[in-house]
């Protein structure tokens, strides 16, 4: 195998991770539930999120089931459909969790970048 010369070496490269919360230990949420509450919060509907994170109603409504039991809190407050339409919003410790995880993945994001480029450095 080649040896890559140092530019053609960093240019290739790129760091990536993949974090998620746990809560008492237990799964709570990674990258695409924050894109799929994120989603919520932009459509104003289930189906409306779920599109945008590539799942199907069925797939969203266990992720809430989901993440509900482990929390032992709603996660979002809906309406049902008909003739003026459904909806779904965000509680409280919903939008808590969102502020958060964001706020924690773009410092991760940060960091990562930070110390890759050292890295490189050495």
């Amino acid at each position: 195998m080649p040896t890559a010369r140092p530019a053609a070496f960093r240019r290739h490269l790129a760091p990536d991770h993949k974090i998620w919360l746990n809560w008492d230990g237990v799964f709570l949420m990674g990258p695409r539930y924050l894109r799929f509450l994120d989603g919520v919060v932009r459509t104003g509907t289930i189906r409306g999120a779920g599109k945008l994170v590539g799942w199907s109603y069925r797939t969203c409504l266990n992720r809430i089931r989901e993440m509900e039991h482990v929390l032992g809190a709603r996660v979002l407050d809906t309406t049902r459909g008909g003739s003026a339409g459904g909806g779904a919003r965000l509680t409280a410790e919903a939008r808590r969790l969102v502020t958060v995880f964001g706020r924690w993945q773009r410092e991760v994001d940060r960091l990562t970048r930070a110390a890759f480029r050292r890295a490189l450095r050495r």
